[in-house]
């Protein structure tokens, strides 16, 4: 009888165990899994309130903006360096879009005397965004990683380097895509232009008989 009441009391002990793993996997769990997501987003704005933005790699400096037709309406982007030219809005969605939804694959600590073992000293590309609210982002990318699927960058770093070559800086991994999204020739940032249709040529009037 008494080996009957304990494992009763085990069964209960066990029962309760399940309900508090099942009540953490419902509740704790999904809010863990959540801010694991959000820490590996690389900025936490929407792509829609980039106003302006700049491309810079060592052989040329690009600049964007944006412009509405009226107030409030439809919108498109337009270069403004090196030439003014009504931008390819598939080109900048591509970018842009990476920009406000891309991820890190994990993020690693250097020091600042290991920048240039990364391509960070001198980087392939920088992109800076200004926001609707004034706010400037930035993203530093650096060499390929030894995988071939990801670069290194540095989202937001100081303006100038750190005086202490030993101090440690976060570098994240990004999806390799980054790359083309920047490494573009300059025509396929311009806008395509539409072909021109000729005119039909109108036949000539046939003379009458009279005018022969």
């Amino acid at each position: 009888m008494k080996l009957q009441k304990n494992t009763l009391v085990l069964i209960a002990v066990a029962l309760s165990m399940t309900g508090l793993v099942a009540l953490f996997e419902m509740q704790v769990s999904p809010k863990q899994e959540a801010a694991k997501e959000e820490k590996q987003k690389i900025f936490a704005f929407n792509s829609d309130r980039i106003q302006f933005f700049t491309v810079k790699t060592p052989e040329k400096i690009l600049t964007f903006e944006r412009v509405y037709a009226t107030k409030g309406g439809k919108s498109s982007w337009e270069m403004k360096l090196p030439v003014q030219a009504h931008a390819s809005q598939a080109s900048v969605d591509f970018l842009l879009d990476r920009l406000a939804t891309g991820k890190s694959d994990r993020t690693i600590n250097i020091t600042a005397a290991q920048l240039a073992e990364f391509g960070l000293d001198q980087p392939q590309a920088t992109v800076t965004v200004k926001l609707d609210n004034q706010e400037t982002h930035r993203l530093v990318l650096g060499k390929t990683d030894f995988s071939g699927r990801f670069l290194y960058a540095q989202a937001n770093p100081p303006e100038a380097p750190p005086q202490n070559s030993a101090q440690n800086l976060p570098v994240l991994l990004v999806p390799f895509d980054f790359k083309n999204a920047v490494q573009r020739p300059l025509s396929e940032w311009k806008k395509a232009e539409e072909p021109k249709t000729e005119k039909p040529q109108k036949p000539s009037p046939t003379p009458s008989p009279e005018n022969k």
